[in-house]
């Protein structure tokens, strides 16, 4: 069915198999179907807040909501005022070589580490943004407040 598409409709109509449809993941960097796949084994873990039991890491503590706010505050106010990006594929190993905690997506209800940074209990902090060819998390900023001024006040 795929005969006449380009390439580029080709890997389009996968992509949408795997991020959307559910139909293929991947399991040790191939595309396999979604039933074999570690995305299915992450997504099932996520919907029971449950450490994926796979990864040997995971026997040291695992980081909860408060946890998870508090490293994160730390990170960020390390940065300074450089604010510079941090990839999302250093979070975890960044948890464990300074926390010594597991930053495991998983166990608070997620299946991918990018997502877990866009949650509203973290929003204040971070945002996840496309930077080059990979995802970071920057520092939220904030919005300056805005007063009201009432002229019924003066009068």
């Amino acid at each position: 069915f795929l005969t006449g598409l380009s390439l580029g409709q080709v890997c389009h109509i996968v992509q949408l198999a795997i991020s959307q449809k559910k139909l293929l993941g991947y399991l040790n960097g191939t595309v396999v179907p979604y039933e074999r796949s570690q995305s299915m084994v992450k997504d099932k873990h996520a919907e029971s807040q449950k450490p994926c039991a796979g990864n040997a890491r995971t026997k040291g503590r695992v980081a909860t909501w408060d946890v998870l706010r508090s490293c994160l505050q730390e990170v960020l106010s390390d940065l300074g005022s450089s604010g510079q990006p941090i990839p999302l594929s250093n979070m975890k190993r960044l948890f464990r070589s300074k926390f010594h905690i597991e930053l495991s997506e998983t166990a608070l209800g997620y299946a991918k580490v990018s997502e877990l940074l866009q949650d509203s209990r973290v929003k204040d902090l971070c945002e996840v943004k496309l930077h080059g060819h990979g995802y970071v998390m920057v520092p939220t900023k904030h919005k300056p407040s805005r007063s009201l001024i009432s002229l019924a006040d003066s009068l």
